[in-house]
């Protein structure tokens, strides 16, 4: 297969999901698989189109929803990795759901990736 080159501006046409650095070289983020750290990615990019929409609660809070289905197609994975990466993010405390019943997709509110550096209190 003959892949061509960028040309010019051309490299900007594109729509990506981005994937913070953190996530690939902050400790606390180690144990999550690469399925995990991309569908953050994914969340991530679907949270800014949330906004937008005005998919807020009453706490001022961003959410989403986003089907299993709907991430089995987009990551190429079984039904149960894409639960089993939903979980990994929501244990490290990257995600929140809000269970919706009726057969409805949760709501998810994704959480930053920011690691708040620790202070020494030095006894106070």
């Amino acid at each position: 297969m003959g892949l061509n080159y960028f040309y010019k501006h051309q490299a900007e046409q594109y729509s990506f999901i981005r994937i913070p650095k953190a996530m690939m070289t902050e400790d606390i983020f180690s144990s999550l698989s690469v399925e995990a750290k991309v569908l953050y990615g994914m969340l991530l990019d679907i949270m800014s189109n949330s906004q937008k929409d005005r998919w807020i609660d009453d706490k001022n809070r961003v959410f989403i929803t986003y089907p299993i289905n709907k991430i089995r197609e987009d990551l190429g994975v079984s039904k149960g990795k894409a639960i089993e990466c939903l979980q990994e993010l929501e244990e490290i405390g990257l995600i929140s759901k809000k269970h919706r019943g009726q057969g409805k997709p949760d709501f998810i509110y994704v959480k930053s990736f920011m690691v708040e550096p620790k202070v020494a209190t030095n006894g106070f």
